[in-house]
């Protein structure tokens, strides 16, 4: 079974519709997707809608930023995204990014740099990512790193920090909705193997229920120490492309992963 669940739309700060994104999943032998856009659940029932078309497996998802001893961020999958409640909760959720953009511009245009916040904003869910897009569209950086390695990045000029989830609080939020919160991109947290075990337990604690082994970036031997862990604290082991455009993450259908039994099991694919 070839899966892939860690894929962005334009709903928030990747480049191809819901729809578009089905649809190259579809061409390219997919089984299973999972649409996880920043803090935001908009694009996922016209995914869905477009799976159920298209007779692929589709998981609910969206990837939720926090900040632990580490900038961490929670996959939810399978939440309950018809409750009224979690919508609300989800824009309190969005309104946190907000905030934080707001401060972003304002930085930038004290660097001289001019962003234009309310037409990104018609465009989609706005991240660093998005606003990084920008600036090289404006010719000011020539790639989206050199943006975050002198702008956006942690401790550059126009880095803000401001209230954000907490990890528990992520984990939390997917487990009152009904999801299975887990972890993404473990290797991005630049822990050691003994500091990133101690992380884990204290999420694993609070009801984590997955590690995304299988990320992209991940060599084999990293693939096999994550499922290794993802076994002892009986986790689900997930994978993804992290694909936002050409930029960001890998070409959708060009890297999958074969979920084990028990993955399967517990996410329902």
């Amino acid at each position: 079974m070839k899966c892939d669940l860690h894929i962005h739309s334009n709903c928030s700060d990747g480049i191809f519709s819901p729809e578009k994104i089905v649809e190259i999943a579809k061409l390219k032998g997919l089984d299973c997707i999972s649409l996880t856009d920043h803090d935001t659940f908009e694009g996922v029932m016209r995914a869905k809608k477009r799976a159920e078309e298209l007779q692929i497996k589709f998981l609910i998802g969206a990837e939720l930023s926090s900040v632990g001893i580490a900038e961490t961020h929670i996959l939810a999958y399978n939440v309950d995204i018809d409750l009224p409640e979690c919508q609300r909760d989800m824009q309190e959720i969005a309104a946190m990014r907000d905030r934080r953009n707001v401060a972003i511009v304002e930085k930038l245009a004290e660097h001289g740099i001019v962003i234009d916040l309310e037409e990104l904003k018609k465009q989609g869910t706005v991240g660093r990512a998005v606003i990084a897009r920008e600036i090289v569209k404006a010719g000011v950086c020539q790639t989206v790193q050199e943006v975050f390695d002198r702008y956006l990045g942690a401790g550059q000029c126009c880095f803000v920090q401001t209230r954000r989830l907490t990890p528990v609080e992520a984990i939390q939020f997917t487990l009152k909705y009904g999801g299975i919160p887990v972890l993404a991109h473990p290797k991005q947290l630049r822990l050691s193997r003994g500091d990133f075990e101690q992380y884990l337990k204290t999420l694993v604690s609070s009801g984590l229920g997955g590690i995304e082994a299988n990320y992209f970036t991940h060599n084999m031997s990293e693939r096999n120490y994550y499922g290794k862990l993802a076994k002892k604290y009986k986790l689900v082991a997930t994978g993804g492309s992290d694909y936002h455009d050409h930029t960001h993450g890998v070409e959708l259908g060009t890297k999958s992963f074969s979920p084990n039994g028990y993955t399967r099991t517990i996410l329902g694919i």
